[in-house]
């Protein structure tokens, strides 16, 4: 639940913010971004929730 939170943002999305910047740098940065940085806090929480219960 807590990776749908913070994963890529919709194909619209990144459809717009390609054709505001004009440049597959950015529109893939804006792509993965959120996906590595969903996964890297689901791993820490779930780490965490380990080391509690």
């Amino acid at each position: 639940m807590l990776f749908s939170l913070l994963h890529n943002p919709c194909s619209t999305t990144i459809y717009t913010i390609y054709k505001e910047t004009h440049s597959w740098k950015w529109t893939s940065i804006s792509a993965v971004l959120p996906i590595i940085l969903g996964l890297i806090v689901t791993f820490f929480v779930a780490q965490v929730w380990r080391l509690v219960s």
